[in-house]
C-alpha cells in the first residue's frame, strides 16, 4: 500500500508517498479521507515530543473497517472515524485500536466526519471540560476563523457570550461577523489588544483561547480580566516564553495547557464527545467548513497552505473518496 512516512525531519518536501507494508493490527480500516492539522506540521519538523524517524504521518481520518476480530465490538463494513491516539492516517490502510474508533452516523458523509472530528472534539473539550465559562460575559478566540477557532466561536456564540475573534484578513473578519462574533483585525499595524480593551471598557475578557502562542501569548495575559482564564492550546507561531508566576498573581489568572487525549482517555468519553460533535452539526449550531481538499500525493501543498495561515476551515487529503 501507499503511505507518507517521514524519514527525515524538515519542510513539506519531506512528505512523499512510499510503498510500505500493509499495517498489522486487530482492526484495519480502508481509509477514505485524512485530516491535516497543525500537530502534523510540528511532527514533520521534528519539534514534537516522542517523534522518531521513520514516522508515519497523520492523526485523523475516516474510512470503512475491512477487518475486525470477533468480540472486538466492531465488524467489517462499519463507517468509522479516528483521531487522537492514532498515528499514520496519511495512508491507504490504517490500523486503529478498538478504543479509538468512532462510529459515523449514517446521515454524515465520511468527508464531513473527517472535517469535523479533530476540530470538533478539541473545541468541545476546550468549551466544556477546560474553560471556566461565565454565564454571560466576553471571551476572545485567537485564529478565530480557522479550524478549531471556527468551531469555538460558533459554540460560544450559541451560549450567548460576547465572542471576540482575531482575524488576519477582511474575508475572515466578514465570516466572523456572519456567525455573530466581533472580529478583531490582527494584521499590519492593527492593535488587537487595545481594540478589545476599548470595547470592554478596559476590563478585558473572562477567557482567552490562544492557539497561536509566541506572538500572542503575552498580550493574552494582559487582556484577560481579573480571575480570568487563559487557555493555551497551540503554538502556531512558536512556543511562548516561560511564564513568571507573578504575572498570574497580579490578576489571579488561571493558565491551562490542555491536550485532547487527556480528555477523551476512555472509550465512553470519546464516544460522548464525538456524539456532541455530530449533534452540533446536525442541529446547525456549527456550520461545517472545508477550505480545500488535496490528493494524498499533494500532502506537501496542504501543509504549506496550513502554515501560511490563509485557510478558513478544514484541509483534507483524499485517499479513496469513492468510499461512502
Amino acid at each position: 500500500m501507499q503511505a507518507i512516512i517521514i524519514n527525515q525531519f524538515g519542510g513539506p518536501e519531506q512528505l512523499r508517498l512510499q510503498e510500505v507494508d500493509a499495517p498489522g493490527g486487530d482492526i484495519i480500516v480502508q481509509a477514505a479521507w485524512a485530516g491535516v492539522n497543525f500537530v502534523d506540521i510540528y511532527q514533520r519538523e521534528g519539534g514534537y515530543p516522542g517523534v522518531k524517524q521513520p514516522w508515519p504521518m497523520g492523526i485523523e481520518g475516516t474510512g470503512i473497517i475491512t477487518h475486525a476480530p470477533v468480540g472486538s465490538g466492531w465488524k467489517a463494513g462499519e463507517r468509522v472515524a479516528y483521531t487522537t491516539g492514532v498515528q499514520g492516517s496519511y495512508a491507504e490502510q490504517v490500523a486503529v485500536p478498538a478504543a479509538n474508533l468512532i462510529r459515523v452516523p449514517d446521515d454524515v458523509s465520511l468527508r464531513d466526519a473527517c472535517a469535523a472530528i479533530e476540530h470538533g472534539l478539541t473545541a468541545i473539550m476546550l468549551a466544556d471540560d477546560v474553560a471556566r465559562l461565565p454565564v454571560s460575559g466576553a471571551v476572545l478566540v485567537h485564529a478565530a476563523a480557522g479550524g478549531v477557532g471556527g468551531w469555538l466561536v460558533q459554540l460560544l456564540v450559541a451560549r450567548g457570550l460576547t465572542v471576540f475573534g482575531t482575524a488576519s484578513s477582511a474575508a475572515k473578519a466578514a465570516w466572523l461577523s456572519s456567525v455573530g462574533a466581533v472580529p478583531v483585525r490582527y494584521d499590519g499595524d492593527a492593535d488587537w489588544l487595545a481594540s478589545v480593551l476599548d470595547q470592554t471598557g478596559g476590563r478585558g475578557v473572562d477567557v482567552v483561547f490562544d492557539s497561536v502562542g509566541k506572538s500572542t501569548f503575552t498580550h493574552s495575559l494582559q487582556l484577560v480580566a481579573t480571575r480570568g482564564h487563559v487557555i493555551l492550546f497551540g503554538a502556531a507561531s512558536g512556543q511562548p516564553d516561560p511564564v513568571d508566576v507573578l504575572q498570574l498573581m497580579r490578576k489571579s489568572i488561571t493558565l491551562t495547557r490542555p491536550v485532547l487525549p487527556h480528555y477523551v482517555d476512555t472509550p465512553a468519553r470519546l464516544q460522548a464527545h464525538a456524539a456532541a460533535v455530530f449533534r452540533h452539526i446536525a442541529d446547525g449550531t456549527v456550520q461545517l467548513r472545508i477550505h480545500a481538499t488535496y490528493p494524498l500525493s499533494d500532502a506537501a501543498l496542504a501543509h504549506r497552505a496550513l502554515a501560511d495561515r490563509g485557510t478558513q476551515g478544514k484541509l483534507l487529503l483524499s485517499i479513496n473518496s469513492q468510499i461512502a
